[in-house]
């Protein structure tokens, strides 16, 4: 009778165990009974093969973000709290007194998952295939040497203290997989052939098909294109990498999709850390069953794009009255309530970055002011009537703002500030896109105002405006069709894509923030976009209740996008099944 019960006991939680999964496949439930295997779960949304695939420096790669790390390592990583690199694949590096070389010394005893040793040759071929697709590094370097099998030397042409990024946080590929695309690029460049050759182009266009069936790695996991599903990544140990015997876990899960897919999971408790924005509901129901939060510093969020290209949004008088009738504030309640917080500063960049790269008294605030907002459509000729604002040819100033309607907290805001302008007297109202069509449509000028993304998460401002100003504006077909040739009262004629370049040159960081301070308070006067709302994200985290997580707590100043500090973490054994 006891061996019958038993049974039916068995029988019931395996039934129970299929109802409780979110997905049609058997997923993994991660930390498992001592005779199994330990396993640390994840998530990320990634596309399956034939849209997916596993060349890693094309886009629609199963890269899986700042996954790949654990796999594909990087020559170091980055601690926020000391801004300093600490040794991965390299052990040291320095710099010529004259500045110009940039030696990289690489540890000896690491391997590929093939067998073959991990050498120069993998760094140079890594390097080879970014200068090919057209990567920024080549900005700043010229050409490299491998001294011998551990030792390579960048030629620096443009001397940046972005140089230790741009070379150290690059994950490595290796020479086997890569290495005949990297050849003939050198070919090429060797040869004199620039970007518009004939030559170059028709390797790009093979580089861009190209679709290898195996991923190498150095990291102590891989990524083994037998064990991609629509569901989830299995990612076993690597027994080749050196750092098997320090990770605590046999294998990774990496599980496929955003918030609707994995809350499932979480309710389940299969996932031990996610970086998805989850409603403050959710995250509160999830504490009740026993995970923790670790709270991210707001350094990016969303801002809303102008198209100064179309009457009247091309007038700056203009830009600046919206500014002032939109209540940041209020927005970054409403967005995400508990996630996002109004943008204090209109600088571009997330506020503690503003106030360590800009004297903040040369900004304006554009604090809610309706007076200051009439005053300045009304000297562009515009003009209210019966509460409505009308332009100098009569027709009603309206408005449409646009953001991925699968946003829910962009749409939110969009939503508020659709009321806000409604309320001044500018009829304006919110259009939801499919996610893909967000970028196309700013690329196009298919926009009045778009929600999109601002500020950095990483450790130079830089990086802040490479969307809106560069990728949205210069390098697009339409854009934000905002001029970066300025005429301001503070510093005269200014070249903004210049001074973005001229703002990582040097050694000296004090010279480049005043690159920084002009860029800065010229996007503030003329607004281009105006930021809304930084994410101060809380990311889910198992500790304590089916991993244990040691070490330094100071490493979560870390993006935990750019510079993974739970990577960081699983890389050197911090965290542990429980």
């Amino acid at each position: 009778m006891k061996k019958v019960f038993l049974s039916l006991l068995v029988a019931l939680l395996a039934v129970s165990s299929v109802f409780a999964g979110g997905s049609s496949e058997s997923a993994p439930v991660g930390v498992s009974d001592a005779a199994a295997e330990t396993v640390f779960a994840g998530g990320w949304p990634y596309s399956t093969v034939p849209t997916g695939h596993f060349n890693m420096f094309v886009s629609n790669a199963i890269e899986l973000k700042f996954w790949r790390e654990v796999h594909q390592l990087p020559l170091a990583t980055y601690d926020a709290s000391t801004g300093e690199y600490n040794p991965m694949l390299a052990e040291s590096w320095e710099i010529s007194d004259d500045g110009t070389v940039y030696t990289v010394h690489l540890r000896d005893d690491a391997k590929w998952l093939s067998g073959e040793d991990f050498t120069s040759k993998d760094v140079w071929t890594t390097f080879m295939i970014y200068r090919l697709v057209g990567n920024p590094v080549w900005n700043y370097i010229s050409g490299m040497n491998i001294v011998d099998d551990y030792t390579i030397e960048f030629s620096i042409s443009n001397p940046t203290t972005m140089l230790h990024r741009y070379i150290l946080r690059k994950p490595i590929v290796d020479y086997l997989t890569y290495g005949s695309f990297a050849d003939r690029a050198d070919e090429i460049f060797s040869a004199g052939l620039g970007t518009d050759s004939a030559e170059y182009n028709e390797l790009v266009s093979q580089f861009n098909t190209f679709r290898p069936d195996f991923v190498n790695a150095t990291g102590p996991y891989y990524l083994d294109p037998d064990l991609v599903s629509q569901s989830y990544v299995e990612m076993p140990k690597n027994p080749n990498s050196f750092l098997a015997d320090v990770v605590q876990f046999d294998k990774l899960i990496i599980y496929n999709g955003d918030v609707p897919d994995l809350t499932p999971l979480v309710l389940n408790k299969q996932v031990d850390y996610l970086t998805h924005q989850f409603p403050s509901s959710s995250i509160e129901t999830f504490k009740a069953l026993g995970y923790k939060t670790i709270q991210i510093q707001g350094m990016d969020g969303i801002a809303m794009y102008f198209n100064c290209a179309l009457e009247p949004l091309d007038s700056t008088a203009v830009r600046q009255a919206i500014s002032y009738v939109i209540d940041r504030e209020r927005v970054g309640q409403l967005a995400l309530p508990g996630v996002t917080r109004g943008a204090k500063y209109v600088s571009g960049l997330g506020d503690s970055m503003t106030e360590t790269w800009v004297d903040t008294s040369l900004l304006d605030n554009y604090d809610v002011d309706y007076d200051k907002a009439a005053a300045l459509l009304e000297g562009e000729g515009l003009y209210k009537e019966d509460g409505q604002w009308y332009l100098p040819d009569g027709k009603q100033f309206t408005l449409q703002v646009q953001c991925p309607a699968s946003w829910s907290d962009a749409s939110a805001a969009a939503s508020e500030i659709a009321q806000q302008l409604t309320n001044f007297g500018i009829k304006t109202t919110f259009i939801g896109i499919e996610e893909s069509q967000r970028q196309t449509n700013i690329n196009e000028g298919n926009f009045q105002l778009a929600l999109s993304f601002f500020g950095t998460a990483q450790p130079h401002p830089m990086f802040a405006f490479e969307t809106p100003l560069l990728m949205s504006n210069v390098n697009a077909s339409h854009g934000l069709g905002y001029s970066m040739i300025q005429e301001t009262e503070d510093y005269g004629t200014l070249d903004l894509e210049e001074l973005i370049y001229e703002s990582t040159e040097g050694w000296d960081e004090e010279a480049q923030k005043e690159s920084i301070e002009k860029l800065v308070v010229t996007l503030n006067k003329t607004v281009p976009y105006l930021p809304l709302y930084t994410k101060w994200s809380q990311n889910l985290s198992s500790d304590g209740l089916r991993t244990q997580w040691t070490g330094d707590e100071g490493i979560y100043l870390n993006s935990p996008g750019d510079d993974s500090f739970t990577v960081i973490k699983l890389l050197s054994g911090d965290i542990r099944p429980l």
